[in-house]
């Protein structure tokens, strides 16, 4: 009987502490190479800190990205296509030269969208899926 109890208790706080998977779409890719790189933020970090981050190799003209035990709460996601692999988004003279993209396909006006524009919700006990086109 102790034991069903102490097990009961262990499933019990397991489910209390279960925590979300966020699967990103991302659709717009022209050209299929590199990798999709993505920043998750808090409305207090964002586009300073992401509090996750996450990536798939581009092998099609749509790729999932999926990032597991996210905590419920609101973020908001910018992303870019690496296509040649060097980890950072490059930059032109007017801008950015890689494709890149917000939550919500949310836009900025000379520079990021803002944070009430990208923001969705991540809930308790559900996964989330979103879709993002790069342009």
């Amino acid at each position: 009987m102790k034991t069903k109890l102490i097990l009961l208790m262990v499933f019990v706080a397991g489910i209390m502490n279960a925590q979300n998977k966020l699967t990103i779409a991302v659709d717009g890719i022209e050209k299929v190479k590199g990798n999709v790189l993505v920043a998750v933020y808090d409305k207090e970090n964002f586009m300073k800190k992401p509090v996750y981050i996450g990536y798939a190799k581009v092998d099609a003209e749509t790729v999932n990205v999926i990032i597991e035990n996210v905590k419920p709460g609101e973020y908001a996601i910018s992303l870019y296509q690496d296509e040649n692999g060097n980890n950072k988004l490059d930059m032109g003279t007017f801008g950015p030269t890689e494709k890149y993209g917000f939550s919500n396909n949310a836009k900025g006006m000379m520079g990021p969208p803002k944070y009430e524009d990208c923001k969705f919700p991540v809930e308790e006990n559900e996964d989330t899926e979103i879709s993002i086109t790069i342009m």
